[in-house]
């Protein structure tokens, strides 16, 4: 948080869990209620971006990437599996969020906005994935 008007009250909590402590994961969090003016930033350089989540979709976020959600949306911090892990770059927890809302997501450099078609392909640096609404595959693949 930048700053925030005197109208909005904040109220901070710390939810422990053992696989967020393993994992390196955000245990507080900041809630702003009330009417005012918020103005947040990412902790690096960066683009910030909203998803609107219209409670049919579920989108992952990487752990790095969440920034700020409003009230309505469900953020649960799971597993991607063991393979994911190991080369998607986000380790082996990232957000997923349903429910109805936006969800704003940040990253060090800009964020493109890729909609892909249903059978198209498209090739993304592993380091580099913000957020997803789909599945995808990873592939090894040797550099020189």
């Amino acid at each position: 948080m930048i700053a925030m008007a005197p109208s909005v009250n904040l109220k901070g909590s710390v939810k422990f869990s053992m696989k967020k402590l393993i994992a390196g994961g955000e245990m507080s969090h900041s809630t702003y209620t009330g009417p005012g003016e918020v103005l947040l930033a990412p902790a690096a350089l960066g683009d910030i971006v909203q998803i609107r989540l219209d409670g049919s979709q579920q989108w992952n976020v990487g752990k790095d990437a969440f920034l700020a959600c409003t009230e309505g949306v469900n953020k649960e911090y799971k597993s991607q599996g063991f393979g994911k892990m190991m080369f998607s770059g986000e380790g082996l927890f990232v957000y997923k969020m349903t429910g109805q809302g936006i969800v704003f997501v940040t990253s060090l450099g800009a964020i493109i906005r890729k909609d892909i078609p249903a059978n198209e392909k498209y090739i993304v640096d592993n380091g580099h994935l913000v957020a997803w609404n789909c599945k995808y595959n990873l592939e090894r693949i040797a550099s020189g």
